[in-house]
């Protein structure tokens, strides 16, 4: 058994039945410093659970409250001797978590989410709930937010509106303001409930706006939809580029240093180990220059432009030749067919096979019609 005392003020009898309910904060007249967010004990209730235990309060008002827990434990028949060393006081390098860093070009088809929230179990609540899906990074205020908007390009923001160095609103206005970051959606969180709030908000540029407590399923589905929404923009509105096995035609303006980087992706096609150092070198340009200026001009990041015409010229092959799709996959270099399939997938929406079948069928019906004509 666990128990935990405090002096404090004490909770009601009515309140008491829903302190363990997410999100619940009591109301009080007592201005409480550094107030959570209302998550904690309901965090603890589903840890207690988890073991077979059970959690429960006695508390009275202006006296203070206890909690027990009770944990189930093994009754054991002898005990062993357990020596510890606590002379390291740091954990090793690859126990360390790496949630942080960076992507790396192979990890650029998963969705990479900051969260920015001051609060850390409600930023860890958010990321247990988030990560089976998405890659997420975290910051704990907005001034830290911004460094690793830049530093990691996600694909979407959420984040708190109250916080230190930086409020989520002077860090949405940042972000909208910056060419480098405006595309990415945002996902404003706040306690607090005034229209006018909301309305600075949303007229900065934040995508979609969410009241503590929130509902998380309400949550995922909002970040799910802008996601599938900026890609659908992102496709819709990138330069169309039409690739030949001969050579390369772009139905935009001829721009010179386009051209200088699609001819060099095309004369290291094959290579599975281009990067955006390289092609940054070739055109004379710092990896953030080429950055910006692939951004303007494709809508797209230098690591997806790469990509993307490495696939338009897999595409075109699979129709004209007669090579087979991991031949092709190799041919424009990518390091595995597997990886080849689940980019080409991600860009034209069915897999290379799927691609060749229905251009065939397509042609096939195309010639019976001049048959029959």
């Amino acid at each position: 058994v666990i128990v935990v005392n405090d002096t404090g003020i004490g909770i009601s009898k009515q309140e008491q039945q829903k302190v363990f309910e997410r999100f619940f904060q009591a109301d009080t007249e007592v201005s409480i410093l550094n107030q959570g967010s209302g998550i904690g004990l309901s965090i603890i209730k589903e840890f207690v659970k988890i073991q077979g235990g059970n959690i429960e309060l006695e508390s009275e008002l202006g006296k203070g409250t206890r909690f027990m827990i009770s944990l189930p434990l093994p009754i054991l028949n002898h005990t062993e001797k357990l020596n510890l060393d606590f002379s390291q006081t740091e954990l090793p390098a690859t126990s360390q978590l790496k949630s942080d860093e960076a992507l790396t070009d192979t990890d650029a088809d998963i969705r990479t989410i900051l969260i920015v929230e001051d609060n850390q179990d409600l930023r860890d609540y958010l990321k247990e709930n988030l990560k089976p899906h998405y890659r997420i990074v975290e910051a704990s205020d907005g001034k830290e937010g911004w460094q690793k908007t830049l530093a990691n390009h996600p694909e979407l923001i959420v984040s708190d509106i109250s916080m230190p160095n930086m409020t989520g609103i002077e860090l949405c206005k940042k972000i909208k303001e910056d060419k480098r970051t405006k595309h990415i959606p945002v996902i404003l969180l706040t306690a607090l409930t005034g229209e006018q709030d909301q309305l600075l908000g949303l007229e900065i540029g934040a995508n979609d706006y969410l009241t503590k407590p929130f509902n998380m399923d309400i949550l995922k589905v909002k970040i799910k939809n802008l996601l599938v929404l900026n890609r659908t923009l992102k496709n819709t509105y990138s330069k169309q580029i039409k690739m030949e096995t001969a050579e390369i035609v772009v139905e935009s303006h001829s721009n010179k240093l386009l051209k200088n980087i699609l001819k060099y992706i095309e004369d290291n096609i094959n290579n599975s180990q281009l990067s955006v150092e390289d092609l940054s070198r070739n055109v004379g340009m710092s990896r953030g220059s080429l950055y910006h200026k692939v951004l303007e001009l494709t809508g797209l990041s230098p690591v997806e432009y790469i990509r993307s015409v490495k696939l338009d010229k897999a595409a075109a092959l699979l129709i004209k030749s007669d090579l087979n799709i991991s031949q092709i996959a190799y041919l424009v270099g990518f390091a595995t067919p597997n990886y080849f399939a689940k980019s080409f997938k991600l860009k034209f929406g069915m897999q290379p096979s799927e691609y060749l079948n229905q251009y065939r069928k397509t042609e096939t019906q195309l010639n019976s019609k001049t048959l029959e004509n």
